[in-house]
């Protein structure tokens, strides 16, 4: 018998269970196997907190729906990768953990090998962006296979979404979304005044989308309760990986992201100081896309990438919005002296893994 056998065959206590959870959470109001508790992410959350908005699971529990796994579940979206690496801890902690009567002898253990985790380099993005001198809008624009003078966040969408997939429209981060544009065939004629026109101008903090096609449609959350469209499970396509950066020189980062062997479909600003790069990967599901992408997450956050955005439901900004200002450190509002435009930079509906720096110039 193996010992992951072993470990199924001899079930955890739930007073031990409920232990392991307390010591990663911290202080649990216990009903059976689940709880609520104080969110590890809570100093991320933007709207009043409640205490009921984070439960812990230390034992499967049943719902109508199938079976919720252990770990930490918490209302607000914000916090979302802490409560995730929470989750990842409890299930480690349970997994490991040695039944009274199971048998005392074990292998002689062995310390797994730790690599020390990617940090940004200013150094080294610095001498790579020193091969590519003179990057900038016009640069990419040159070597933009679609328009950028003619394009509009429609076009924008249409290039890269085909025929009946969709995309969800926020203009609250927080939110589940404003408004679910559909890429339709013929497009609608008129244009839908609700539709893609009501974000252009006057948004405070600017406009996002979701930048994985999603049916469009809420499902009851995870940890039983409430509602969402912002998931993986709504996901229809696993197609892109958002990049970006909010520490590089923005000259730097631009000229780096132009020599990346990488299928970019799009560059975009985002009204503040960070670049976008929307980078094609096609997978079918989560587990795929995460095996894709986990190749290119050291070298792209050595290069000064945000670790944090690279993820399979992420927002990103949606080009031809206008952005009014933004929320400082301390969470206040800090108007802009006049509106920004969140610029397209670069399009390419059907990328491959050639560097931009190689592509000829279109115009």
């Amino acid at each position: 018998m193996s010992r992951k056998d072993l470990l199924a065959a001899v079930p955890l206590a739930l007073s031990e269970a409920q232990e392991i959870a307390g010591s990663i959470v911290g202080e649990v109001r216990w009903r059976g196997a689940e709880g609520w508790c104080s969110c590890p992410g809570i100093v991320r959350h933007t709207t009043r907190n409640s205490s009921t908005d984070c439960k812990v699971v230390c034992e499967p529990v049943a719902l109508a729906g199938g079976t919720l796994k252990p770990g930490v579940f918490c209302f607000h979206d914000s916090c979302r990768a802490e409560c995730e690496a929470a989750s990842f801890a409890l299930r480690s902690a349970l997994g490991k953990r040695a039944p009274s009567d199971a048998p005392r002898r074990r292998a002689p253990a062995v310390a797994p090998v730790r690599l020390p985790d990617p940090v940004f380099d200013p150094a080294k993005l610095q001498r790579l962006a020193a091969r590519l001198p003179g990057v900038g809008a016009r640069w990419m624009a040159a070597r933009s296979p679609a328009a950028i003078e003619d394009a509009t966040a429609e076009s924008f969408l249409r290039a890269l979404y085909p025929p009946g997939e969709k995309v969800i429209v926020f203009s609250i981060f927080e939110s589940q979304g404003q408004y679910v544009w559909e890429h339709r065939e013929p497009p609608p004629d008129p244009p839908d005044p609700r539709g893609l026109g009501a974000f252009r101008a006057g948004q405070p903090l600017g406009v996002w989308f979701l930048a994985n096609p999603v049916s469009g449609e809420f499902v009851t959350r995870e940890c039983g309760w409430g509602r969402t469209r912002r998931t993986y499970r709504t996901v229809t396509t696993f197609r892109y990986l958002v990049v970006e950066s909010d520490k590089a020189d923005r000259a730097h980062w631009l000229a780096a992201v132009a020599q990346m062997p990488l299928p970019i479909a799009a560059i975009y600003t985002s009204g503040g100081k960070s670049i976008h790069a929307l980078v094609r990967v096609d997978a079918a599901t989560k587990p795929e896309w995460d095996e894709k992408v986990a190749p290119l997450k050291g070298a792209l956050i050595t290069l000064g990438a945000d670790r944090k955005t690279m993820s399979a439901v992420r927002l990103t900004r949606l080009p031809f919005c206008e952005r009014l200002g933004k929320t400082d450190e301390a969470g206040v509002y800090v108007p802009f002296p006049a509106p920004r435009v969140q610029r397209l930079l670069y399009l390419n509906g059907q990328p491959d893994e050639t560097p931009i720096a190689e592509r000829r110039i279109q115009r």
